[in-house]
């Protein structure tokens, strides 16, 4: 038989360059024409390639923006401010350096691609936006952000202070990441989700527990209930209209002091006993005087208190020319007065009267616009006693119908919001039913997620509350509506008469001006000199100096005069 036969490979030789040819032929028909290839580098550092005909004239700049995904024609303005620059982005000198403006009012994005010079391979460049002009001491100082915050602002908490708002930073992240993803990077998100604060609970506060004058909570309980005008009984024996509720704000004087922490009963004691040194302790709150501000005018028919009568006089603290106040407010007067009993301001006090305080087993009765406002009177007291001992502030919130009070302090993150104006309260009106839920104007972090509706309770901290007698409360035997008038803080007649009585008979004069309330009443009818005496021997009186301690002469008889004795 013959040999197998072996194919020849000339065939396979010649069918190779005859499919080459055919690929040829047919991309160069489906083509038409030749083309080029146009590099735009984008602000952010990437390049677009945009293929364009070799030999069609008509082809412009914007037209070539445009098929590289820019949007020329954006309703912002800052998305409108286009300007490129044919060249790398490194070319500063030559006729490549040009800028051309392509905004819709720029003369240059109908030039073609013949007018630029355009071949295949060149690279267009767009420009970042500029930044607004600064002044010449602005300008120095390049590393200053364009939108600063406030440079008066008081932060009372540095370390949780954001250098700039939420609103600021999208904005600016969105002007900057502009382009053809239209989206923002990895980082720029980063960086704007710093600026946002995250709320959690806080376990404690400075204070631990705080002690509450129940001499002076009664009274401020008191002065809530307007009662109505009298009438005459009917045949039936009624009893008459209830009173009626009207809510009130008042300032609490006080001490911070030490105290060990187990405050449990006293054990016996031996040499192998642990040393009282050792002993845990802690920081407390006493307050020895409840003060109400004079004309206060609660809206809505007593529901909503008038905190501007406070906030108006106790804001704006001014250390360094307090001189140049015109004249003196109520609130001035009485922490000049405590001033000189020793005391400072360590806290407020509110009351309520909404049936929807506790509608929920985890509701309290301290709402979003309350912590604004404790907040608020928060932020002056750090200003005029320093942030470690201003931070020690409680508020208090009292039920005008029943008088149940309860203790609270306000977390770091809260007053630093309200500081930085992220959280403020809302506008009172009739449609207002409860602000326990708070609406937000930046987004905050909760539990790991963004939202912009907070609830009230994460920005309470739970502080222990116990009862004493303050030192300035007029004692256990003061009447329980007082002994000023609810409305001016005018001493009462029957005060005034007790008073008399006490100066002229020469005993029980001290234990009768141990009442902060009659204190500054005397202040507003006495000079400054005489009423700082008066102050630092009831001062001496209250501490337990009784022995030797007493009204001199002149002081007698000054009293007697503006008392009509």
């Amino acid at each position: 038989p013959d040999p197998p036969q072996i194919p020849s490979k000339k065939p396979i030789t010649m069918i190779i360059p005859t499919i080459l040819l055919l690929v040829s032929f047919y991309t160069t028909a489906i083509a038409g024409s030749p083309t080029i290839i146009i590099r735009v580098r984008t602000t952010d550092g990437s390049v677009l390639r945009v293929p364009l005909p070799e030999d069609d004239a008509s082809t412009t700049l914007a037209s070539i923006l445009t098929s590289a995904g820019f949007d020329l024609d954006g309703a912002d303005d800052e998305s409108t401010n286009w300007k490129c620059r044919v060249g790398p982005p490194g070319k500063t000198s030559g006729n490549d350096a040009e800028i051309f403006d392509v905004s819709p009012t720029g003369g240059d994005r109908h030039k073609t691609a013949a007018d630029l010079g355009l071949k295949h391979g060149s690279m267009i460049t767009i420009l970042p936006p500029t930044a607004p002009k600064r002044d010449n001491d602005e300008s120095n100082n390049p590393k200053q952000d364009p939108e600063p915050i406030d440079a008066h602002r008081f932060d009372p908490f540095p370390d949780l202070a954001k250098s700039t708002s939420f609103s600021a930073a999208s904005r600016r992240a969105r002007a900057i990441s502009r382009g053809v993803s239209r989206g923002m990077s990895y980082g720029d998100i980063s960086r704007v989700h710093s600026t946002m604060h995250a709320v959690e609970h806080q376990q404690e506060g400075p204070l631990t527990r705080v002690y509450v004058c129940r001499v002076g909570a009664a009274k401020f309980q008191s002065h809530c209930l307007v009662h109505p005008p009298k009438k005459k009984k009917s045949k039936g024996g009624g009893s008459g209209a209830e009173p009626r509720v009207e809510n009130r704000v008042g300032l609490l004087f006080g001490t911070i002091n030490k105290e060990r922490v187990d405050q449990s009963r006293k054990v016996a004691r031996t040499s192998l006993s642990t040393p009282r040194e050792d002993q845990k302790m802690c920081e407390v709150a006493k307050v020895h005087a409840v003060w109400e501000p004079p004309l206060q005018s609660p809206s809505l028919n007593g529901k909503h208190y008038d905190e501007e009568c406070l906030l108006s006089t106790y804001q704006g603290y001014e250390e360094e020319k307090p001189s140049t106040k015109k004249r003196e407010s109520a609130t001035e007067r009485a922490l000049r007065v405590a001033g000189w009993l020793g005391l400072r301001p360590v806290g407020w006090i509110f009351s309520y009267a909404d049936e929807d305080r506790h509608e929920d087993g985890d509701a309290l009765p301290v709402h979003g616009r309350d912590a604004a406002v404790g907040a608020k009177l928060q932020i002056e007291t750090m200003k005029r006693y320093g942030r470690d001992e201003g931070r020690k502030f409680i508020t208090l919130a009292l039920d005008g119908r029943i008088g149940a009070t309860e203790a609270f302090q306000l977390s770091d993150v809260c007053v630093q919001m309200v500081a930085e104006n992220v959280l403020s309260p809302p506008v009172v009106d009739e449609s207002l039913q409860s602000t326990r839920f708070l609406t937000l104007k930046d987004p905050v972090v909760v539990s790991g997620e963004e939202t912009k509706k907070l609830d009230s309770v994460l920005l309470l901290v739970n502080t222990a509350m116990l009862s004493h007698v303050g030192s300035y409360s007029g004692g256990e035997n003061a009447p329980i509506g007082g002994n000023v008038k609810r409305s001016n803080g005018a001493l009462l007649v029957k005060t005034k008469t007790r008073i008399l009585t006490a100066l002229q008979k020469g005993e029980g004069e001290l234990e009768e001006l141990c009442d902060f309330d009659i204190l500054m009443a005397l202040d507003a009818m006495l000079c400054p000199e005489d009423s700082e005496q008066i102050c630092a021997i009831v001062k001496k009186f209250a501490r337990g100096q009784r022995k030797g301690t007493a009204l001199s002469e002149h002081l007698k008889l000054t009293l007697l005069s503006v008392l009509g004795g």
